[in-house]
């Protein structure tokens, strides 16, 4: 598989003089299906109509130069509409976020000190987590030290989430790890907010859950009774233990309650809350792992809760729940990607590239690699998964078969002729050459031995950086898989979910997605997607899918100033108004270090922040919850908001989806609108309550009646 190059739609200015210039006639024909701004590259579904029109005379004959022309245009593809908006500015750099770079696992945004701005927990996997307080304007101050004092924040870390469980009115944060190599055992934290503190008490509050091998945490309400449970995503151990997965509250501790979560798999990493009926009991959405189904879905109107089945087996790897077409019923956005090869490539600029070889027993034997072309000076940094499962003696270049002084290294152009052979006695060899001019080969060769009788697969990462171009890039014998999959988009059709993918117009453009979160980001009435798209050997470009007012969307050129940088593997994307201008902003995290990704291809992630420039004149509505009969974060609610005779329906979800938590507070764009003409919300305790008239772009908070 060759690594694929920009997007096609990019083709096009190539053409436009030769387009021009011989038919001037045709001029505005050509204009009215091509903005010569790059602004839009096709208005219509295909690029057939306008050639019907343009690439014929009077008399409908096809034109001579069309004739040489077509053929490139239809290797170029049918392509979607893209608009050209701009939404977001990197901020990064200004917002005190850009100093860490390494592995991460997702982050969560929370209010910890109450002063009405969401602040920032980010887990940075094996790495120290750090706590950063939101000091207004978009800007970031570290304070890990002073918040989290002695605490540990090392260890195995995976998902955070903020949530007021025990209803004193501060948010607490749980931390959930890992089981070391999947057969041990490591605490999970739960940190009470404590004096502007937080303070350790997952063992006395029963849920550190030392075998678990967690992965994303929710908080939820469901048996209803005003005090938050928590459902701790797992992946199954390696042996036979089964640790729990749901802890519910009594009497001011947890208890194992999972069995009225009844989970056909062992692996459930994550699990969302959303309302897809019309009752007040939330149903609960999971992801599971393993032979049997990819996902299941709950009702929580019985105890335990009973399985519902509305999705087809379709495997993802995150989900939004939202109101696309405000119909006031709750559709399903499921982000997907394939898995890689047995290599995954991954092209990080023009002059890098990043290989992930995965090997497993079966492939004992086989070489698996990658050529590329390259003119200038070539740098390798070559690292086996864990440290000192790679020496340099393991590496031969040339026919030759000289070995370098190191794993990083610098080879001149054409300077290692040849293909080198592995060693008769190695079990493993890592072979690099020049079988012609201007093309380098990267060959990995296990003997069986390698496994030691284990059925684990061995990973090798390879970074190449030249000091020219690298062009080029594929696999050898098909070992790289296109890891670009088909969006699902479920509408909600009266407690029915159809797939509505196609014609609603999610994939337009292919991306292998890693992440993904809904947000009416331009205030317009409707919710919108952003996709963080990555292969599994690092980041791509992001998605951003904008909506029509109707549920369908179109793709925006370069995620609308969002397409992100190509350092490290995309982890999690998560929504915050982090400057207060009612307008929702976007962090990335690209440190992705769980499987195939932990090492070299993680070790440059960075966390993006995109301000959004909110600069439509559009207005706004947000919305703090605050239970008193229902739970205090008033998790499970519905609200909806009318403006301009628009309904716009929201759960309070609390944020949360795979890897990230969004800040849960409630977002609701108004368009042109000065006022919501009503709030409605249903409350989890089943109460209701109305408020008529709040004025556009402020922040309410609605306080249930007792």
């Amino acid at each position: 598989m060759r690594l694929p190059r920009s997007s096609h739609p990019m083709l096009w200015p190539i053409f436009w003089p030769a387009l021009l210039q011989p038919h001037p006639s045709s001029l505005g024909g050509l204009i009215e299906s091509f903005s010569l701004s790059n602004s839009v590259y096709a208005t219509g579904p295909c690029w057939a109509i306008w050639l019907a029109q343009v690439a014929t005379d009077s008399r409908c004959r096809m034109k001579p130069l069309w004739l040489l022309i077509i053929p490139v245009l239809a290797l170029a593809g049918c392509g979607p509409s893209e608009k050209s908006l701009t939404l977001f500015e990197d901020a990064t750099e200004s917002s005190g976020l850009a100093a860490y770079e390494g592995m991460t696992h997702g982050v969560a945004w929370g209010d910890y000190d109450g002063d009405g701005r969401p602040d920032l927990y980010v887990t940075n996997h094996l790495k120290p987590a750090m706590l950063f307080r939101n000091l207004g304007a978009g800007r970031f101050e570290n304070v890990t030290a002073l918040v989290l004092g002695e605490n540990n924040t090392g260890g195995d870390k995976h998902g955070a989430a903020w949530a007021d469980f025990n209803n004193d009115g501060k948010l607490d944060l749980v931390q959930l790890t890992g089981a070391i190599k999947g057969v041990g055992v490591e605490p999970k934290r739960l940190y009470l907010n404590e004096g502007g503190k937080l303070v350790e008490r997952a063992v006395q509050l029963g849920v550190d859950n030392p075998p678990g091998r967690t992965r994303m945490p929710l908080w939820l309400d469901i048996d209803l009774d005003g005090k938050l449970d928590l459902f701790q995503g797992a992946e199954a151990r390696f042996d036979t233990l089964t640790p729990p997965f749901l802890f519910t509250q009594h009497a001011g501790r947890f208890v194992d309650m999972t069995a009225s979560l009844p989970l056909e798999s062992r692996s459930a990493p994550f699990c969302i809350v959303t309302a897809l009926n019309d009752d007040r009991f939330p149903e609960v959405v999971c992801r599971l792992m393993g032979k049997g189904r990819p996902n299941q879905i709950f009702d929580t109107r019985s105890q335990p809760a009973h399985t519902l089945d509305l999705l087809p087996k379709t495997a993802f790897d995150d989900i939004a729940a939202g109101d696309f077409d405000n119909d006031g019923k709750m559709d399903l956005f499921l982000a997907r990607k394939n898995p890689g090869g047995r290599i995954a490539l991954a092209q990080n600029g023009e002059k890098t590239v990043t290989a992930q070889l995965e090997l497993k027993p079966q492939d004992a034997g086989k070489p698996t690699g990658f050529r590329f072309k390259s003119k200038g000076v070539v740098g390798f940094t070559i690292a086996g998964q864990h440290e000192g499962e790679l020496a340099p003696s393991d590496i031969r270049f040339g026919n030759r078969s000289a070995i370098p002084g190191a794993l990083v290294f610098e080879l001149g152009p054409d300077s290692a002729p040849g293909m080198p052979q592995a060693p008769a006695n190695a079990r493993q060899a890592v072979l690099i050459g020049n079988p012609e001019s201007g093309v380098w080969q990267i060959e990995m060769v296990l003997r069986p031995e390698a496994f030691a009788g284990k059925k684990a697969a061995r990973n090798l990462a390879v970074r190449i950086h030249s000091t020219m171009p690298v062009e080029g890039v594929e696999s050898l014998d098909g070992a790289a898989t296109d890891e670009t999959a088909p969006q699902r988009l479920f509408m909600n059709r009266d407690g029915k979910l159809v797939d509505e993918s196609e014609k609603r117009g999610v994939n337009m453009r292919p991306v292998a997605a890693a992440n993904t979160v809904a947000g009416d980001f331009d205030n317009d009435m409707d919710l919108d997607i952003f996709v963080l798209g990555s292969g599994d050997a690092g980041k791509t470009e992001n998605l951003f899918l904008l909506n029509d007012g109707k549920g369908n969307f179109n793709v925006v050129r370069q995620a609308g100033g969002a397409s992100g940088s190509l350092f490290g593997v995309g982890d999690s994307v998560t929504s915050a108004d982090v400057d207060g201008d009612g307008c929702l902003d976007l962090l990335t995290a690209s440190g992705a270090s769980m499987g195939r990704n932990l090492g070299l291809p993680s070790d440059n992630g960075r966390y993006q922040l995109f301000r959004n420039l909110c600069n439509n004149g559009n207005h706004w509505l947000m919305i703090d919850l605050v239970g008193t009969k229902s739970n205090r974060d008033g998790i499970g609610a519905r609200v909806t908001v009318t403006a301009g005779g628009i309904t716009q329906t929201r759960i309070q979800d609390g944020g949360v989806h795979e890897r990230g938590q969004n800040h849960s507070r409630l977002h609701f764009g108004l368009g042109n609108n000065l006022r919501a003409e009503r709030v409605f919300v249903q409350w989890p305790s089943g109460s209701t309550q109305e408020i008529s008239n709040s004025d556009a772009n402020k922040l309410i908070l609605i306080k249930e009646t007792p």
